[in-house]
């Protein structure tokens, strides 16, 4: 298993110390035994050899015992304290490296509510309430549970995909970019359209609204794209635009149509853009690993006992609900109450590989509201593991360092 700081390296193991009593009762018998033999055999040495021979032969030959002994002793201790120096300077570097996180410049959604006013909409979604009916979904299936983005009849999904990247480019602050600085836009897409034709919406729509920012696509998937960013590109200038949205989805029955466009920056780089709260590494954790995956969420932010009073699900299997309502008392989510757990599955459906991004969007703008941490627990389309994050206010960011 390799080194984390979940498994970190154990402490090398430390030489027993040297029993001293033993070494000193053993130089004891071997004089009595010394001087018994050389009373017997010796009676004919003069008296100065006598006890020259009786006391110093045991003693000089316990003595280079004992300093051999001592001598292994104090280079396996040298070794252990070195060993010792290097795991707390690998911990350290490690900590340093779990506690980046993402400026979070800003998060934009699109959902199926009805209210027009993003902050309603994350209060109404941060309360439970039920957006998901019986309908007829996009390929004409009825009776179908599910939540829509409001739409015409008439409108095509490639249509509607076109006009909700209008409508969150519009929200982006590409007036306040620095000269020069590049975007790094990465799709998480779940639709029954081709993956091509994406990206051909998004194009449309950036010169619909004459954006000319150096625009990079990178890839990944979920919040491993996070990670990665963390790991690998913490000092770039670049900002990281991450454009999720679920539309038309292949099994629409008890799924929700959403879109999501979250703008990150580096703390070390952006200073351009004022952000509205950070968004801290994420931790993975394989299936009966949630325990440790939450704790690991908190220790890189790190967040005080009791802080955390709302919890984020989106985008889990009933597997994984399972476990997160097994795990759900735990550090750092034992002080949330039942009626502060936040279930977009139920309350919207599943919003397939757009349900993690709307759950830190939706975070952010109630953290923002709150003042208060915000932590999210988010499953995966792509890999069986469920990821942990948090998301807090700027504010109270120094309140909570430790």
């Amino acid at each position: 298993m390799s080194d984390s700081l979940k498994n970190p390296p154990e402490y090398y193991p430390r030489p027993e110390p040297i029993k001293t009593t033993r070494w000193f009762m053993t130089l004891g018998i071997m004089l009595a035994l010394s001087i018994i033999l050389m009373c017997i055999f010796g009676r004919y040495v003069d008296n100065h050899r006598f006890w020259l021979f009786s006391l110093g032969a045991p003693t000089a030959i316990w003595g280079f015992a004992f300093a051999f002994r001592l001598g292994i002793w104090m280079l396996r201790d040298i070794k252990a304290n070195g060993f010792d120096r290097r795991r707390e300077q690998w911990i350290l570097r490690e900590t340093r490296s779990a506690r980046r996180a993402l400026q979070v410049l800003n998060a934009s959604f699109i959902t199926g509510h009805s209210a027009s006013s993003q902050e309603v909409i994350a209060i109404s979604m941060q309360g439970n309430e039920s957006i998901i009916v019986s309908q007829t979904d996009r390929n004409g299936n009825e009776s179908t549970r599910m939540s829509r983005v409001a739409s015409s009849p008439q409108d095509t999904p490639r249509y509607l995909i076109a006009e909700i990247f209008s409508r969150l480019i519009a929200k982006l602050p590409f007036i306040q970019f620095p000269d020069k600085v590049s975007l790094v836009v990465v799709f998480n897409i779940s639709t029954s359209l081709p993956q091509e034709n994406i990206r051909h919406c998004w194009d449309d729509a950036m010169k619909k609204n004459n954006i000319t920012v150096p625009v990079e696509y990178g890839e990944g998937n979920g919040l491993s794209i996070i990670d990665d960013w963390l790991n690998t590109r913490i000092k770039d200038k670049a900002m990281l635009l991450i454009v999720s949205l679920q539309i038309a989805p292949v099994v629409s029955n008890n799924s929700a149509e959403a879109a999501v466009a979250i703008l990150l920056g580096n703390r070390l780089t952006q200073e351009a853009l004022e952000p509205v709260a950070l968004l801290h590494r994420p931790d993975p954790a394989p299936p009966g690993g949630l325990e440790e995956g939450m704790r690991m969420a908190a220790y890189n932010v790190p967040v005080k006992e009791n802080i955390v009073k709302h919890l984020w699900l989106a985008g889990l299997t009933k597997e994984q609900r399972a476990e997160v309502v097994g795990s759900q008392n735990k550090h750092p989510a034992q002080s949330v109450e039942d009626d502060a757990v936040v279930n977009l599955d139920v309350s919207m459906g599943h919003a397939g590989a757009a349900a993690p991004w709307l759950a830190i969007a939706a975070a952010t703008d109630i953290a923002r509201q709150t003042q208060l941490p915000q932590m999210i627990i988010s499953g995966d389309t792509t890999q069986d593991v469920l990821w942990s994050t948090l998301v807090t206010p700027i504010a109270s960011r120094q309140e909570m360092d430790a």
